[in-house]
């Protein structure tokens, strides 16, 4: 909302505010701004009644100018000011074109954009079915097979800000139809390689290609969905996909090495991304441009903005060093200097960056300090580094275990993870149908319980007889809590953050999902095998040990969850708006009596 008077102006956005929100009683809502400012306009269905300062109903938004009372005085709170919160300021202004897309031009757009995810998750769990006969086939050793994950998770969480960042400037369609592009052809190309090089190669660029696709496909689905109700439903169903793509992968990966051959783990990307191709150019609208270049129709600011080519560079190289250094580790051992070296240096680059963005404008920032300061970002990015790791540690550990030790087929091995992918899909159904996040932090509390419960089952399923009496309840349990907690972190992330940083949002949301799945996964693999050394006989000794870490995890993100979390009421939120509001006005008085007297001031030297 801009608002102007005979001293002083300036603008401030009241899009979204409540029924009945108080205003101070000296602002009078006058002519949008396109307007002459002298023509008092009331528009419909938004009524400001300006004897009492109040909006006593509000429907929809409009750009409005406002002007101060020459003969009143503004109220003064003294409170500091504060921008208002932005979960506050989500309705789209309706002075800017609204796209009309059909309910079933939606869905199509929800599929296409699940899919992407989806692909993500299957590109690299359908690989560890078919893992030793790739070895065998290219002579590589343990540390090399381990790279094929490596390479992968090294460019895929290196790239996502990158990619987050390009999707908010510029256009997020084309990002994410270039991702999807590369992701194929890379995918095509690796079923035909004759060395090991090369696929370690390929796998890489596979990570840049998917690193593009999810910041772009969640800038994409906030945009498509405005509402929150259906923006829920639908970040619910993304989100499933993840989980459902982790196990399901598993199956598929086993099918293709017992039934064909290992490199339809490949070309089924190829297979599925493809026609996801074709549908995302004709489904996915085209941005309509202002004729400064900038977008309009997603709701992005009209205001240029490059990109942080320094603090891209200094988090990227951090990130790619800090992977490394902890996917060295099972390999080397973790004492060696080729795992700590790269991990501290990574930590000096980060506080480069940290410094480097402070040190910039705002708009221009790789990653905008404000970013972390919106309501339990920070919280969420923390508690979100769990759920893909818990998900993977639970496969991966049996996976060997069952193959290795106990001497069950890949097939079998795959169809015993059914219960790791139903309660998601059934969860992520129940949540699309009841989005029910209006309180993110009771579903984010039942989620992590349940992960407590079933992970607390974990260490003791030891031997194939305790399958059906610990591991399926387990699994049960721990699986519906890990699908509740994502779906939670993503609802909670989207809903702090303005709409225009979406495909930030999206892209710190992934990086912290893929660290979390990268150092739990390190962990998980350096403590199984130093425990069957201290302790041999029995293989499941190992994994024990790492489920007692994964159950510390769990408790320590689940009293972060408790303590960290602030969840505001309604009646407090809006107290929230209004003391912005007051706030934003004094100060906008304060500036408007301090040009007065410079104006004053210059007026006098000149005579």
């Amino acid at each position: 909302m801009e608002y102007s008077g005979s001293n002083h102006a300036g603008s401030f956005d009241c899009t979204g505010i409540a029924p009945h929100m108080k205003l101070p009683s000296n602002l009078t809502i006058l002519s949008p701004s396109t307007a002459p400012s002298s023509r008092t306009l009331t528009p419909s269905p938004t009524i400001l009644d300006s004897n009492v300062g109040s909006i006593v109903n509000s429907e929809g938004s409009a750009t409005f100018r406002v002007s101060t009372k020459p003969e009143g005085s503004l109220i003064s709170t003294g409170v500091q000011t504060e921008p208002i919160p932005p979960q506050y300021l989500t309705v789209p202004d309706s002075s800017k074109p609204k796209s009309k897309i059909s309910n079933t031009r939606k869905a199509l757009l929800l599929a296409v954009f699940c899919m992407a995810q989806f692909l993500d998750a299957v590109n690299n769990s359908s690989l560890y079915p078919p893992l030793p006969t790739i070895g065998t086939e290219f002579g590589m050793t343990t540390a090399e097979q381990q790279w094929m994950f490596s390479a992968y998770a090294l460019t895929f969480s290196s790239f996502l800000l990158l990619s987050g960042r390009i999707a908010d400037i510029s256009s997020p369609k084309w990002t994410f139809i270039t991702g999807l592009s590369v992701l194929s052809l890379m995918s095509l190309i690796a079923g035909f390689v004759p060395n090991k090089i090369a696929l370690i190669v390929l796998r890489a660029l596979q990570g840049i290609g998917a690193a593009l696709t999810i910041p772009s496909s969640l800038s994409l689905l906030v945009w498509t969905f405005p509402n929150e109700k259906t923006q829920s439903q639908a970040i619910a169903i993304f989100s499933g996909m993840t989980a459902i793509g982790i196990v399901l992968g598993l199956l598929v990966g086993a099918v293709f090495t017992s039934q064909v051959s290992w490199k339809w783990c490949f070309w089924f990307i190829t297979c599925i991304g493809v026609p996801t191709l074709v549908a995302s150019i004709f489904l996915i609208p085209a941005e309509a441009r202002d004729e400064d270049g900038s977008l309009d129709v997603t709701g992005r600011t009209k205001t240029k903005v490059g990109v942080d080519f320094i603090g891209v560079s200094l988090l990227t190289i951090a990130m790619i060093l800090f992977v490394f250094g902890l996917t060295s580790g099972p390999a080397t051992g973790w004492g060696a200097a080729q795992v700590w070296a790269p991990v501290v240096l990574s930590i000096v680059l980060l506080g480069a960056f940290l410094f480097w963005e402070t040190r910039i404008p705002e708009r221009d920032a790789a990653l905008p300090p404000s970013m972390w300061f919106y309501p339990n970002f920070a919280v969420l990015f923390g508690l979100a580094l769990l759920p893909f790791g818990w998900l993977l540690a639970s496969c991966l550990s049996f996976t060997e275990l069952w193959q290795s030790s106990y001497g069950i087929s890949s097939l079998e091995t795959a169809v015993r993870f059914l219960p790791l992918v139903i309660p998601t899909g059934i969860v992520t159904t129940l949540l699309a149908i009841f989005p029910g996040t209006s309180h993110p932090k009771r579903g984010l509390l039942i989620g992590f319980f349940l992960m407590i419960a079933g992970t607390a089952l974990l260490p003791f399923a030891r031997g194939l007889d305790n399958y059906w009496r610990i591991l399926f309840p387990a699994w049960i349990l721990g699986s519906t809590g890990d699908a509740l907690v994502i779906v939670y972190c993503s609802t909670a992330m989207f809903r702090a953050t303005p709409k225009d940083r979406s495909g930030l949002t999206g892209a710190a949301l992934n990086s912290s999902l893929q660290l979390g799945l990268v150092v739990v996964t390190a962990a998980l693999t350096g403590i199984t095998p130093s425990v069957n050394t201290r302790f041999p006989g029995d293989p499941f000794n190992g994994v024990s040990a790492s489920f007692w870490f994964l159950f510390g995890c769990v408790v320590l993100e689940t009293a972060i969850a408790v303590v960290l979390y602030r969840e505001k009421s309604p009646s407090v939120a809006k107290k929230d708006v209004e003391q912005a509001l007051d706030s934003t006005t004094t100060n906008a008085k304060t500036s408007g009596e301090k040009e007065a007297s410079l104006s004053t001031g210059s007026e006098q030297e000149g005579k």
